[in-house]
C-alpha cells in the first residue's frame, strides 16, 4: 500500500479529534471527529476505493487529530463516545469570554424568576461535572432541563451541541450550534462548533464559511485555522490546506491539530518525507498524546514499517489503554502481518470501549474477514450500519463479506445500495454484475 493512500477517518474513524474549542486556548477532545480526516461518506479519495474481498480496512479508515499536549485530554474512551468517550473541556470554559456570552442570551432572561435562576445554576453545575467526566448522557439530560427552563440560554444549547457531538450525534449537534449562534452570533465558539458538526457531516463548503465566521471574530483562533484547512483538504484544495494549516502554526506553534492535517495532506499529495516529518513534529510536541501515535503508526503502516507502525501502535495504547483507535489501528497492523488472534483481541476490545461507533465494528468485521469467518465479519459490518446506514463503504464491505459466505442474494442488495449511493463507483458496479451473473447460471 502507498502512504498517500491511507484512509484514517468517524465516516470515519471518525475519527479522533482533539479540538481546542474556538478562541478558549482549552481543548475538547474527540476521537471521532477527526475520524473524517480522510473519509467523507462519498468515496472521493482514492483511499476510500482500496479494498479486498473482504472489505475495506477500517483501522485504516480512522483518523485521529489531536491538540497540543497541555490541553488533549486522554481519549479515554474517546471517540464517539464509547467507553473510550473523548474528553472535553470544561463547558464553562468553552471561550475566553464564554461566561459573558453565557450571559447575552436575550431579554426573556431577565423575566426569570430567582427559583428558576437557582435551578438553572443547578443544572448547569451538574451537566459540566458530567461533561467533564465524559458522561454525556446525563451531561444532555441537565441541559434539557436548563433549555425547559430558559429557552434562550446559549451556554445551554452551546454545550448541547458539543454533547452531541461527544456522541456522534452529528445533526442534532448542527441543530443545538445552529441556536447558539442564532443565540448570540457574535460567539466565536458557536460558529466554530457549527463548523465542526457540518465537517462531520461533510458538509465542507458550509463548514468552511462557518470556520471563517469564527476566524472572523477571533483572528487569532488557530484551531478554526486549522480545520479550515482540513476542509480544503477534503476538497482536495491541497495548496489551499497547506496555507491554512501552515498559519495554524504560526498562530499557535505549539499546537499539534495542523502539524496532523499537514501530514495528512502531504501523504495524500505522494509526500511522504514530508508527512513522516509532519508527524515527527506532531510527536515532538505531544509526546503522551495516544492520538498522535495511533496516527503516525497507522501512517507507518502505509509505508509498510511494519515494526515500527506496531511499536507506535502499541505506545499509543500504553499512553492511554482506553483509546480506541489506538487498539483498532493495532489490530489493523496486527491483522495485515498475520498476527490474527492478537489482532482479534484488540479488534474485540475496541468494539467494548466504543460500542456506538460504526468504526469499530467495521474493523472488527475486517478482521474476521482476514480469518475468513464470514458469517461473522456480516454480523459487525451489519452492525455497524445500524449506526451509520448511509456508509457507502460499509454497504459495499457488507455486500463482499455476503458474496463470500455464499448468500449471494443479499450480496447483490448492498451493491446495488452500493452503486445508487456512489454512481462512479465502478468496482462495485463490476462487482454487481458479477454476482448477477452467477445467480443466473
Amino acid at each position: 500500500m502507498r502512504f498517500c493512500r491511507r484512509v484514517i477517518a468517524i465516516t470515519a474513524l471518525g475519527l479522533a479529534l482533539v479540538s481546542a474549542t474556538a478562541g478558549g486556548g482549552t481543548a475538547w477532545a474527540r476521537h471521532g471527529l477527526f475520524s473524517r480526516l480522510t473519509g467523507s461518506g462519498e468515496t472521493a479519495t482514492p483511499t476510500q476505493n482500496a479494498s479486498d474481498e473482504t472489505g475495506s480496512n477500517p483501522a485504516a479508515a480512522s483518523e485521529s487529530a489531536s491538540s497540543n499536549s497541555s490541553s488533549s485530554a486522554n481519549v479515554a474512551g474517546s471517540s464517539a463516545g464509547s467507553s473510550a468517550l473523548p474528553d472535553a473541556a470544561n463547558p464553562t470554559d468553552a471561550s475566553p469570554s464564554s461566561s459573558a456570552q453565557a450571559e447575552q442570551t436575550t431579554p426573556a432572561v431577565a423575566k426569570l424568576s430567582d427559583e428558576d435562576k437557582v435551578s438553572i445554576e443547578r443544572h448547569s453545575k451538574a451537566g459540566d461535572s458530567f461533561f467533564d467526566d465524559h458522561d454525556y448522557t446525563n451531561a444532555l439530560i441537565e441541559y434539557e432541563d436548563v433549555i425547559q427552563i430558559d429557552p434562550n440560554n446559549f451556554k445551554a444549547y452551546l454545550v448541547l451541541g458539543k454533547v452531541l457531538m461527544g456522541m456522534s450525534d452529528f445533526n442534532e449537534a448542527l441543530a443545538k450550534c445552529q441556536k447558539a449562534t442564532e443565540s448570540n452570533g457574535g460567539s466565536s465558539d458557536a460558529h466554530f462548533m457549527q463548523a465542526e458538526a457540518l465537517r462531520m457531516l461533510g458538509q465542507y463548503d458550509q463548514a468552511c464559511s462557518q470556520y471563517q465566521t469564527a476566524l472572523s471574530i477571533d483572528p487569532g483562533n488557530a484551531v478554526a485555522a486549522a480545520y479550515l484547512g482540513e476542509c480544503d483538504r477534503q476538497m482536495h484544495k491541497m495548496r489551499a490546506a497547506v496555507r491554512e494549516c501552515k498559519k495554524a502554526c504560526a498562530l499557535d506553534a505549539k499546537l499539534v491539530v495542523p502539524h496532523l492535517i499537514l501530514a495528512q495532506t502531504y501523504a495524500d499529495d505522494r509526500r511522504s518525507d514530508l508527512a513522516v516529518s509532519e508527524y515527527q513534529t506532531a510527536l515532538e510536541l505531544s509526546p503522551k498524546d495516544p492520538a498522535v501515535h495511533t496516527r503516525y503508526g497507522l501512517a507507518l503502516g502505509e509505508l509498510e514499517q511494519w515494526e515500527q507502525s506496531i511499536a507506535e501502535l502499541r505506545q499509543a495504547i500504553t499512553c492511554d489503554h482506553f483509546y480506541a483507535d489506538g487498539h483498532m489501528g493495532l489490530s489493523w497492523a496486527l491483522a495485515s502481518n498475520d498476527k490474527l488472534p492478537e489482532a482479534l483481541t484488540e479488534a474485540r476490545l475496541a468494539v467494548e470501549l466504543a460500542p456506538n461507533r460504526a468504526d469499530t465494528h467495521a474493523n472488527l468485521a475486517w478482521v474476521y474477514g482476514k480469518k475468513a469467518d464470514f458469517p461473522s465479519a456480516v454480523i459487525e459490518y451489519k452492525l455497524a450500519l445500524k449506526i451509520d446506514p448511509k456508509n457507502a463503504d460499509l454497504h459495499r464491505s457488507l455486500g463482499l463479506a455476503l458474496s463470500e459466505s455464499g448468500d449471494v442474494n443479499a450480496a447483490i442488495a448492498e451493491f446495488l445500495t452500493t452503486t445508487r449511493m456512489l454512481p462512479r463507483d465502478y468496482e462495485s458496479k463490476l462487482k454487481l454484475q458479477a454476482l448477477i451473473q452467477k445467480r443466473s447460471e
